[in-house]
């Protein structure tokens, strides 16, 4: 049996590392499996670690990509429904939709899959429809409800704006209109392409930006951080500070000045930064660290975690007990710093304060702050993750039933 895992849109592992798990399971039972990634170099989270290959039966092709602009100002655009998001990286124009669309339906002719597995895959999604059977994952943020306009993404936020409203209406004709061109019978809602056949969110209610709309439950995350338990303040390094943020990240630089300069000892990890330039920005104060960290074992053991708001390490600090400061990198982020925010034991970055002496200020304080540090361990308390084995099982469970 062959399965097509597709990611098409999103940065970060958390896509691939969502394929994971399900796809060791398949793997060990002979399944064939294809992985159609938008990045490439994200395959590497497919690789079996003891035997320093991928898992068996793996194989990672170039996945249909879309001309996605790299201009910073794109994120001064307002978002506030998930259609905003969809058409700044492209989604209005149904020349392009059609086009990738092809692509994708051609991609499966050749694959010749059992089931498709789309996390952030709309594309997949429609090339797929009514030709194989349709698995999607992803967590909150990627997937409003389906069958219904889509909701305003912060929680907050009671009623959209009309040009979110356009926004929808736009989108949703480019889409169909693309499927009409490919004989192919429309959507009733534009949410729907983020779905398959059948759709599993893996998400804490904490950080569901749509836990108020969706009408079934979500299922325990299995790729969050696990054995992570928190340590008393007493037991921590006084003014210890961990440092986590993508190395695009427009802070990343400041951050990293920053952190140097309010005398705490910190650690850090920048993904993707070489590890020749890891080692230049260290200094006094701040050892950058070449490879990812083990989290529960560096999380509990400092006074502030400095992130910027992905979901795993928000998590993984949550369970730490550890207090945050939170950088957001684009409105996924700060929905997740807003929520975070509710449980007493972490602080995002104010509207305005995006300035050198103003993080280190921050980091100076809330690396010392006892009451801060009080409210985080008790906040470590709230959180279940649920059986994560159970959401896996769920899946694969479907997938061989969709396999026949």
């Amino acid at each position: 049996m062959r399965v097509l895992f597709g990611w098409e849109f999103g940065a970060g592992l958390g896509h691939v590392t969502r394929f994971r798990p399900i796809a060791e399971r398949l793997s060990a039972e002979g399944w064939e499996i294809v992985c159609a990634l938008q990045e490439i170099e994200r395959g590497d989270a497919l690789v079996d670690r003891g035997a320093g290959a991928r898992l068996p039966g793996v194989r990672v092709i170039q996945a249909p990509r879309w001309n996605i602009s790299n201009d910073p100002k794109l994120r001064q655009v307002p978002t506030h429904n998930f259609a905003d998001v969809l058409r700044l990286i492209g989604y209005g124009n149904a020349d392009a939709l059609r086009h990738r669309i092809s692509a994708w339906r051609d991609l499966i002719a050749v694959v010749k899959p059992d089931v498709v597995v789309g996390d952030f895959s709309p594309t997949l999604n429609l090339a797929a429809r009514g030709r194989v059977p349709r698995i999607g994952v992803g967590n909150g943020y990627t997937t409003p409800p389906a069958g219904r306009t889509m909701p305003p993404i912060r929680p907050w936020q009671k009623e959209l704006h009309d040009f979110s409203i356009q926004n929808e209406r736009m989108l949703h004709e480019a889409v169909n209109t693309a499927l009409k061109a490919l004989g192919d019978p429309g959507v009733s809602y534009l949410a729907d392409v983020l779905h398959g056949d059948e759709t599993y969110v893996f998400s804490l209610p904490l950080v569901d930006p749509y836990s108020a709309y969706r009408p079934e439950p979500t299922l325990p995350p299995f790729n969050m951080p696990r054995g992570i338990r928190p340590k008393p303040v007493g037991e921590r390094r006084p003014r210890s500070v961990f440092l986590y943020l993508p190395r695009g990240h427009k802070l990343a630089v400041m951050a990293i000045n920053a952190v140097k300069a309010a005398k705490v000892e910190a650690e850090a990890y920048i993904s993707d930064l070489p590890a020749d330039e890891a080692g230049k920005r260290s200094g006094p104060g701040l050892k950058i660290h070449a490879r990812p960290q083990d989290f529960a074992t560096v999380l509990p053991s400092v006074r502030l975690v400095v992130h910027h708001g992905g979901l795993s390490t928000a998590v993984a600090a949550l369970l730490a007990g550890t207090p945050q400061f939170v950088l957001p990198w684009n409105l996924e982020h700060a929905v997740t710093a807003r929520r975070l925010e509710e449980t007493g034991g972490t602080v995002g970055l104010a509207a305005g304060r995006e300035d050198e002496t103003s993080l280190r200020n921050a980091v100076t304080r809330l690396s010392a702050d006892d009451n801060l540090a009080a409210r985080a361990m008790a906040a470590a308390d709230s959180v279940d993750l649920g059986d994560p084995d159970a959401g896996i099982d769920r899946v694969v469970s479907r997938i061989k039933a969709l396999a026949g």
